[in-house]
């Protein structure tokens, strides 16, 4: 048979792909990830022997790695949903993830010695379209996790599952088997992405590789088990569940993880005895106590360690008005806009006194400063009796949120008022968001406060600030909300309520991207 590639093609050999990769601009990268989609559209569309296709495919391997890493920092720890250049961003990151895929099934019928590579790049670049879906707290469609257990289905039907990998892009990794390559994508996904910030699911996926040896598959479910063992099943379209809710059937695979969770055992312990992440091999990104909670999530996670009963959600239709700043929050307490402590009326609002008696809503409104912003409608749809709700607002709604942000809370009646911070965030396919939400007990004091020694950045000595009263039943000192980087050791804060009371900063109990709680004293 007569073999033609496609016009255009400057990759169809091995020969010809390192001649045209050594003019690959990786500097640029959007550039350099536009000529690679280019050139595999081309190669997927050109009539080329397998095998040497599978050598091109491998040749991209690097170079593809590198680009999609450059323009994946466009949109990685970025506010959801994106904005419209960072969402460009991920289609293209995606689709050429896609393109990848496309190349390596028109791989499957090289020589025998070749199979398990390709069987391996299919799982291994669908996981990877699956994480850059969690980078930016998306929903896996259901044709990926299709495509993920069909991919494994196939591999082991052809006896080819534990067959060793040679990794071609970093030669001093261990060799990798598709059964491992499979494992590992379960357990990022099991890690549940969407109550993780960016920088704790990076490091899920970094020890994941680390760790993958240690979990196992099986036909039939583990014996005398104490813990929970989760199945997958190769013909459906999620991720892992719990074995006991599936009866054994030829097509259901059993996810051993006994050494695994016995190991994070042993990682907390170390971690409670005084070890440092980085002495446990677990990187310096999360530090403790973050790591250790992280590592208890995941036994949790995996292995059902500590979980006991799930904690009953109760179902609400409750409509709420959602702020997202400060600011907003303190003007949507005070019903006013905020004025320095002392400060003398405007010749508006004297004129306003001298007519009506109190200054006008017409003038309020225009003393508002933008960002006391206005609110959104969102409806709580759950609550657990811990105080976390479960949140969702209409896919047209326009504010951007982050994992650690503060969202002031207030009933359609106004007669009600909560603080939480979003612990998950999840948007589905039509573009609707779900976040779950940490409710801080008590309710807030909207103040003035200053920092001694700063100055705002408008100028004005004081700023608003939420107080937060002492919660005796839960052992919580009275603590202080504002904005984020204000925290130094003692550092002198004054209030302003009907006086000024000064205090000093003790300790942070909370903090996120908008806001920072602390705990204070008075001087």
């Amino acid at each position: 048979m007569h073999l033609t590639p496609a016009v255009g093609l400057k990759i169809d050999s091995a020969q010809n792909c390192k001649a045209w990769l050594a003019q690959l601009p990786l500097s640029n990268a959007p550039v350099a990830q536009a000529a690679l989609a280019a050139q595999l559209k081309l190669l997927n569309e050109a009539d080329i022997a397998p095998a040497a296709r599978l050598k091109v495919m491998e040749l991209l391997r690097e170079p593809v790695s590198f680009v999609q890493g450059e323009r994946a920092k466009r949109y990685s720890n970025q506010p959801v949903p994106l904005d419209l250049t960072a969402a460009a961003a991920w289609v293209d990151v995606i689709s050429l993830w896609q393109a990848v895929l496309q190349g390596y099934d028109a791989c499957l019928g090289v020589e025998a010695l070749s199979r398990p590579l390709v069987h391996v790049r299919l799982l291994e670049y669908t996981g990877l379209v699956m994480e850059d879906h969690n980078r930016i707290y998306r929903t896996i469609p259901a044709v990926w996790w299709q495509r993920l257990h069909k991919s494994y289905e196939a591999a082991e039907s052809a006896g080819l599952a534990d067959s060793a990998v040679i990794d071609t892009v970093n030669p001093d990794a261990a060799d990798t088997t598709c059964t491992a390559t499979y494992l590992q994508i379960l357990l990022i996904q099991q890690c549940t992405p969407d109550a993780l910030t960016l920088a704790q699911f990076n490091a899920v996926v970094r020890w994941v590789k680390q760790w993958a040896p240690l979990a196992a598959l099986a036909k039939t479910p583990m014996a005398d088990r104490a813990a929970r063992q989760l199945a997958v099943v190769l013909d459906g379209d999620g991720g892992a569940r719990d074995a006991a809710t599936l009866q054994p059937a030829p097509n259901v695979r059993y996810l051993d993880f006994e050494r695994l969770g016995a190991m994070l055992l042993q990682l907390v312990a170390a971690l409670r005895n005084g070890k440092s992440p980085a002495e446990l091999a677990l990187g310096t990104d999360i530090r403790q106590p973050g790591c250790e909670a992280l590592l208890l999530l995941l036994g949790a996670q995996w292995c059902g360690m500590g979980a006991g009963r799930v904690e009953e959600r109760n179902p609400s239709s409750l409509k709420v008005m959602v702020s997202m700043s400060i600011a907003a929050m303190h003007y949507h307490l005070t019903g006013r806009a905020f004025r320095q402590p002392g400060a003398q009326l405007t010749k508006r609002e004297e004129e306003d006194m001298q007519v009506f008696g109190r200054v006008s809503e017409r003038t309020e409104q225009a003393l508002l400063s933008q960002r006391s912003g206005a609110l959104e409608t969102w409806e709580i749809i759950n609550h657990s009796r811990s105080g976390i709700l479960g949140m969702c607002r209409r896919p047209d709604a326009a504010t951007r949120l982050s994992h650690n942000q503060l969202l002031g809370l207030r009933t359609a009646g106004g007669r009600t008022f909560y603080l939480g911070v979003v612990q998950r965030i999840l948007i589905d396919d039509a573009g609707a968001v779900s976040i779950g939400l940490r409710v801080i007990p008590g309710l807030p004091q909207p103040i003035a406060a200053r920092l001694v020694g700063a100055i705002a950045a408008d100028g004005n000595k004081y700023d608003r600030a939420l107080l937060m009263s002492a919660d005796e039943a839960r052992k919580v000192p009275e603590s202080l909300i504002l904005a984020p980087n204000s925290y130094q050791p003692n550092r002198a804060v004054n209030l302003f309520i009907d006086a000024m009371r000064p205090v000093k900063l003790t300790s942070v109990l909370d903090k996120g991207v908008n806001f920072e709680r602390c705990t204070i004293a008075d001087a």
